[in-house]
């Protein structure tokens, strides 16, 4: 199973593997972020980590949702274009971006409400 989801995921194309690597990344940033400051103490407003976990990726985290967004209304468009074996790559595509989407806004949406509040 786990041979088949490899072989899936590395037929998704080299751009959507990236757009999927950076939405992942922007979740792990601010986790690395977090662990650097808890095991090695506090970090310098200046230093690279902190201003891209602080402030590059959490307005990066809603553009890359909407393309994520917009990534899967094609892979759906193009599912409905071919029901055949192309249908059901764009139709696992579709689905995991799914799950990536709802994986991003659980991960971002209690920072969004902290900064209201």
């Amino acid at each position: 199973m786990i041979s088949t989801l490899k072989s899936q995921f590395l037929s998704f194309g080299l751009l959507r593997q990236g757009l999927i690597g950076i939405a992942i990344a922007s979740m792990l940033l601010p986790m690395a972020e977090w662990v650097l400051v808890l095991f090695a103490g506090e970090l310098s407003e200046r230093s690279i980590l902190s201003i891209s976990a602080g402030l590059i990726v959490p307005v990066m985290a809603p553009i890359l949702i909407v393309v994520l967004l917009l990534d899967m209304i094609m892979s759906r468009v193009r599912a409905a274009d071919d029901p055949g074996s192309s249908g059901d790559l764009h139709r696992a595509i579709s689905r995991f971006q799914t799950i990536l989407i709802v994986i991003m806004l659980v991960f971002w949406i209690p920072f969004f409400v902290s900064l209201t509040s």
